[in-house]
């Protein structure tokens, strides 16, 4: 039966020409080594170009991807845990290309293109982060181009032998996996060592948790202050800075000991000085996701509201980010207090969302 579905499958391919290489591949009813080869085997009958085969190949698997990508961001951990087994990606690889993701950055978009079962799963977890999408789909298009190329290529040569290909390919795939774990292996070292560079800027970093927590503690008895708790929910738990809760909605905020101009702008944020390394819009995505689930897992509702503030006083903010309130730490308590909710909470409704994120957290420290 598999194999009717498969030769079906590549008829339909054939019948196509690049355009049922590009849909094969997006929906990948079967494997793309294979669809890229059989690619490559029209190559060699004259039905298609080499160079058409390899770049609608390549759209194909970034199409593939970016549709994994876009599951994470907007259909997150439920649609994952839900229907994963039909996309072909289980929950469980996904924990581990999420762990790598979280640890190691957005690198490993491009390196575990080479790595069996994980080269698909790591979409998912940079489509949760709100990775940005240009840099997803360029180390996505880094990653598969030579893959493309390869298994077209292999196609072409075997030609009528194309099902052979498995065999064929394993002196070429061999070195590629072991190249890219080296090259894995590479960047963990590098992501490693500027870790340890940066611990300076962590020790400053935990003052400025200290300074922001000193500050909210004098913002009124109404709200509600939670610090340095680890919160779960949604099948995520992510780690939180500071939870204000109040009658005007909840408040996730992050802070940064940053000095020098620090620019938003629509390309993304730039900072002035170095050692400033990473998004911080990419957390409070994580944030404001755990949150809006466990509101919704128990029936609250309340207006969520993403605060990026920077504690220290040479810190120079210019532009906004379009999703979260910008604020340096003088301002943080005036922006809490007079921001115009959707909704207002009662004393009884913070009380009842303040216990809830604590039964469904422990804290960090």
């Amino acid at each position: 039966m598999l194999k009717e579905l498969i030769h079906a499958a590549l008829t339909f391919i054939e019948g196509l020409g690049y355009w049922g290489i590009l849909l094969g591949l997006m929906l990948e009813v079967i494997p793309s080594e294979l669809v890229l080869s059989y690619g490559g085997y029209l190559v060699s009958q004259g039905n298609i170009t080499l160079l058409g085969a390899v770049l609608f190949g390549t759209i194909g698997c970034i199409a593939q991807q970016l549709i994994l990508y876009w599951i994470g961001r907007y259909g997150g951990r439920p649609v994952i845990e839900k229907y994963g087994k039909f996309l072909g990606v289980k929950p469980h690889f996904v924990n581990i290309a999420e762990g790598w993701f979280n640890r190691y950055g957005a690198g490993m978009v491009f390196t575990a293109r080479f790595i069996p079962v994980v080269r698909q799963a790591i979409s998912i977890p940079a489509g949760l982060a709100r990775m940005p999408l240009w840099r997803f789909t360029l180390y996505t298009t880094l990653g598969t181009i030579p893959w493309a190329v390869l298994f077209v290529y292999l196609g072409k040569t075997l030609g009528a032998n194309w099902e052979q290909v498995d065999e064929i390919a394993r002196p070429y795939v061999q070195p590629i996996i072991w190249a890219s774990v080296a090259l894995t292996l590479i960047y963990l070292i590098y992501k490693l060592f500027r870790r340890g560079k940066s611990s300076a800027a962590k020790a400053a970093g935990n003052e400025g948790e200290r300074n922001t927590a000193h500050q909210l503690k004098f913002i009124g008895s109404e709200y509600k202050v939670l610090n340095s708790r680890h919160v779960q929910a949604g099948g995520s738990s992510q780690e939180f800075d500071h939870i204000v809760v109040g009658p005007n909605g909840v408040f996730h905020i992050d802070s940064k000991n940053w000095s020098g101009e620090i620019r938003f702008t629509e390309q993304g944020l730039e900072r002035s000085k170095e050692g400033h390394k990473g998004d911080p819009t990419a957390q409070l995505y994580r944030h404001e996701f755990v949150l809006k689930e466990l509101l919704r897992e128990h029936k609250q509702q309340a207006d969520i509201v993403g605060v990026i503030c920077f504690t220290n006083p040479d810190s120079h903010i210019v532009g906004k980010s379009p999703a979260f309130a910008t604020v340096k730490l003088d301002r943080l308590a005036h922006f809490i207090k007079t921001y115009k909710p959707k909704k207002t909470l009662s004393p009884q409704q913070v009380a009842a969302i303040a216990k809830l994120i604590l039964e469904h957290g422990r804290s960090s420290k």
